[in-house]
């Protein structure tokens, strides 16, 4: 609290000008694990369906007290059987039936708390191959303590559906009955298709978790892990036809702020077969230009784009032209929630019908800017919920999404995506940030791997001119001027709430301020910042005959 005497009042000026930037997660320190208890408790793995009393009784996780849930085991093992020959899709390498591979995978759950209740809901994402479901022999039930007995209720199998995530991805969903505080939830299944990675860290406490593989050398497969902490069982060498990893008491790990993604932060071994390893980014950008839904909608006009290319042809500079045809099509086009690395329509369509998913917008936007003469390409990214791109593993799982990518000079480039109506043309997509972007040469398939990365510190300063009088007011202006992503938080604050709402936030709710003029400048303007200029009094509450406090 300042305060100023009302025998020395005097108008008084205040000049802040603050920088914000990013904040890096801290990495925690290696977690420590009481190996011989755990190994007590884990002399061997507990079948489906057999479960200590003790587990039922428990009312708190031992190492996270506030744990809603804890998995008390999880355990997957990956065998292969027999000598046929590796089946995979050319352009999703889906294994298929021509593979011998066995999933058997048996996770068991205990609730502490109603919110912990929602590990009940359980879904089980899997590639559509072309060969139908590959999950199967599913079994799942709830167990509960009831007057000192055990009570088991098994899920009925009609309530298991099937959800389409999108041309190549379903999941099965289903929801474990009778869960409460108290139980225990278990499910097993096998499956036919490899998992791109066995993650040992989820958003909730792992009492024990093992990932036996017992495949690599036949299929010259290896292994890479990302840990932190000694594992409990460590069996085999990575390149060693059979492994066991197992870890005990393994921390959660929930979202945080600035946070890329949860996948990324987790302890986890990723797999890789052969068909994977010898990809290269190159070959992966012709695979994508020889795909329909990818590279047959290069050069693709739509309804009425000839007075488009006219007027961006008309403008002086590059930078006008890509920031009207970014407006222009982020405005006119409607998401449909939808992310994905390729079409599900032509995009002549998605225009006629105003609304696509973010390929079907991109590339919209991709051809208008190539027809206007911008040197624009298209790029393929992992968003930041699907985990971060590694340049060091060639992947075509890694791609979520499509974006579009104007080299500049050799310092300076632009990622646009225009299912953002709050987008600016000239900053990279907050969800893409601190990866890695793949854009690709629709001549010939070349590719270059892009840092998404900003290094210029993103800028917001608060001029305050004021005047405190001696009644105990103060009467001054303010302006606030914002750029990139300070301008795109406002002007999205501003459009969705409305002024009135917009303006308490500025207020703090604080009803002792009064706004009496406040205008907004460069709203719509991408290549500008944000200027706000407010006009304001405020009551200094708490002031008295000798001090004024503010």
């Amino acid at each position: 609290m300042f305060f100023i005497t009302m025998k020395k009042f005097s108008t008084v000026l205040f000049l802040i000008s603050f920088t914000l930037a990013v904040k890096a997660q801290v990495q925690p320190p290696n977690l420590t694990v009481n190996v011989k208890s755990a190994t007590q408790t884990f002399t061997e793995i507990q079948p489906y369906g057999k479960v200590d009393l003790e587990d039922l009784q428990m009312k708190q996780c031992d190492f996270e007290k506030d744990a809603s849930a804890e998995v008390l085991q999880d355990v997957e093992r990956i065998s292969y059987d027999g000598n046929t020959e590796l089946l995979r899709d050319a352009t999703r390498q889906t294994i298929t039936q021509g593979a011998k591979l066995k999933v058997e995978r048996h996770r068991r759950i205990k609730i502490f708390t109603d919110y912990g209740r929602g590990a009940g809901n359980v879904r089980l994402t899997y590639e559509n191959d072309g060969y139908g479901n590959p999950i199967g022999n599913l079994e799942a039930e709830t167990i509960n303590l009831v007057d000192g007995k055990i009570q088991i209720t098994p899920f009925d199998k009609k309530g298991v559906y099937t959800e389409k995530i999108d041309r190549w991805r379903s999941a099965l969903v289903f929801a474990l009955p009778n869960v409460k505080p108290g139980s225990i939830i278990e499910f097993k299944y096998t499956s036919s298709q490899i998992p791109q990675a066995w993650y040992f860290q989820t958003n909730i406490p792992t009492r024990y978790t093992e990932l036996e593989t017992d495949y690599l050398g036949r299929l010259n497969a290896r292994t890479v892990a990302h840990v932190k902490q000694p594992y409990q069982k460590n069996i085999g060498k990575t390149d060693d036809e059979k492994q066991i990893r197992a870890m005990v008491n393994v921390h959660s790990l929930p979202q945080e702020p600035y946070m890329t993604s949860e996948k990324d932060n987790w302890q986890r071994i990723e797999l890789f077969d052969n068909e994977m390893l010898i990809h290269t980014w190159d070959g992966i950008g012709k695979e994508l230009i020889n795909f329909a839904n990818f590279g047959g909608e290069f050069n693709q006009g739509v309804a009425g784009d000839g007075p488009i290319i006219k007027h961006a042809k008309s403008l002086k500079s590059n930078d006008e032209k890509i920031a009207f045809i970014f407006d222009t099509v982020k405005n006119a086009m409607k998401w449909d929630d939808i992310t994905n690395f390729y079409t599900y329509q032509v995009t002549s369509q998605a225009w006629n019908k105003k609304t696509g998913n973010s390929a079907e917008i991109n590339f919209i936007l991709y051809n208008l800017l190539k027809k206007a003469g911008v040197n624009a390409f298209p790029m393929v990214i992992s968003a930041r919920d699907n985990g971060r791109m590694s340049p060091a593993n060639p992947n075509l799982y890694a791609f979520n999404n499509m974006v579009v990518y104007v080299p500049v000079d050799t310092a300076k480039f632009y990622v646009m995506d225009a299912t953002n109506k709050f987008g600016l043309f000239n900053a990279i997509p907050y969800d893409d940030l601190n990866s890695f972007g793949l854009s690709v040469n629709t001549d010939n398939g070349k590719t270059s791997m892009v840092p998404l990365e900003v290094d210029a510190p993103v800028i917001q300063s608060v001029f305050l001119n004021a005047e405190i009088k001696p009644e105990g007011k103060i009467t001054g202006t303010a302006e606030i001027t914002s750029d990139s992503y300070n301008k795109i938080t406002a002007v999205k604050k501003y459009k969705t709430h409305g002024e009135k709402k917009y303006l308490d936030t500025l207020r703090n709710n604080d009803n002792n301020i009064k706004i009496s003029s406040f205008k907004m400048e460069n709203m719509d303007v991408d290549s500008l910042p944000l200027s706000q200029k407010i006009d304001f009094v405020a009551d200094l509450t708490g002031s008295d005959e000798n001090y004024i406090y503010f």
